[in-house]
């Protein structure tokens, strides 16, 4: 009959917390998730590359710059719609001015014709 050897009494020791991560870490290395993980890896620099990216502190300085430009666009147009009411004004006034008086109606004072009427007496006024 076989015998049996003689059982050890103590338990094996665990191995250490240094050697099982060391072990695991080469099973990553020759694992199919790590050679998915670099392709991944690879692919998204790949497509990153062929973005148009700009850096946060460049982005922020054109958008700074865009705020002031929208907000001189804002005075501007004040401006623009101020310069039109005035011309605006200022083309009926002139237009008023240069109408002819129409027949039967008295010229008023500072437009031609209004000295005329006022110092053309008839005989029976009292003007002389």
């Amino acid at each position: 009959m076989d015998t049996l050897p003689p059982s050890d009494p103590t338990p094996p020791t665990p191995p250490s917390p240094r050697a099982f991560l060391r072990r695991a870490a080469q099973a990553l290395e020759q694992s199919p998730l790590k050679d998915l993980q670099r392709n991944v890896r690879a692919l998204a620099h790949s497509a990153a590359g062929r973005l148009d990216l700009v850096m946060r502190e460049e982005f922020d300085a054109l958008q700074a710059m865009l705020n002031a430009s929208v907000q001189r666009i804002a005075q501007l147009e004040a401006q623009v719609a101020a310069l039109e009411s005035h011309l605006a004004a200022s083309e009926q006034a002139a237009a008023r001015a240069s109408r002819p008086p129409s027949p039967g109606a008295q010229p008023q004072a500072g437009q031609p014709g209004a000295q005329a009427a006022a110092g053309s007496g008839s005989p029976g006024d009292g003007k002389a």
